[in-house]
């Protein structure tokens, strides 16, 4: 995948639906609202980074670099959350970190390319495309035919393009090779 920063941020913004869910319910149950603090603060960054970092630095990403950016990520979260003083445990705010990305990169793996099929060939960006067929290659219908007179002399390049031809008695009389199309009789003696 060759994401654009559109696409990164398009998706950034997807794949963390799912763990704002998981901290808004942690907020409501606990009446802390650190939890879904602590996912503004993932996605912030997250956003940043794939807008004025990750474009310049990462060119294509296999898969083992997803966890190095995780990694990465969870430091700069860590401590962005340490000093917003989100009223969590270190224990708290780890775990919930890496089970967000976990449900975070599961969904972009998973769900997004069942969700929208060209996803992946769109660069990460949500968006309705058609088929890139160039204008000067669509087929355009053939409506007008001129008649040519049955008596009017044709004239040697016109016949030498067109798709009818006369066909010569001996490649006529000859079978197909393969059986198939077998010369009527009739046409074979005319």
């Amino acid at each position: 995948m060759c994401p654009t920063v559109l696409g990164r941020v398009e998706t950034r913004t997807a794949i963390l639906i799912g763990p704002a869910l998981l901290g808004t319910i942690l907020s409501v149950v606990t009446g802390n609202a650190g939890w879904i603090v602590l996912i503004g603060i993932f996605l912030l960054q997250g956003v940043a980074l794939d807008a004025l970092f990750y474009p310049y630095v990462i060119k294509w990403q296999p898969p083992w670099l997803t966890f190095v950016l995780g990694v990465g990520e969870f430091v700069i979260v860590f401590v962005l959350g340490r000093l917003a003083n989100l009223h969590l445990s270190v224990i708290d705010a780890v775990w919930f970190f890496w089970v967000s990305w976990a449900i975070a990169t599961a969904t972009r793996i998973v769900v997004l390319p069942l969700v929208s099929l060209s996803w992946i060939e769109n660069g990460g960006e949500f968006r309705t495309t058609g088929w890139s067929i160039p204008p000067e290659r669509e087929p355009l219908p053939a409506v007008g035919t001129a008649e040519v007179q049955a008596h009017a002399e044709v004239p040697p390049l016109v016949r030498q393009f067109s798709a009818v031809h006369q066909v010569p008695r001996e490649v006529r009389e000859v079978p197909a090779p393969s059986g198939v199309h077998r010369i009527p009789e009739e046409v074979a003696r005319s």
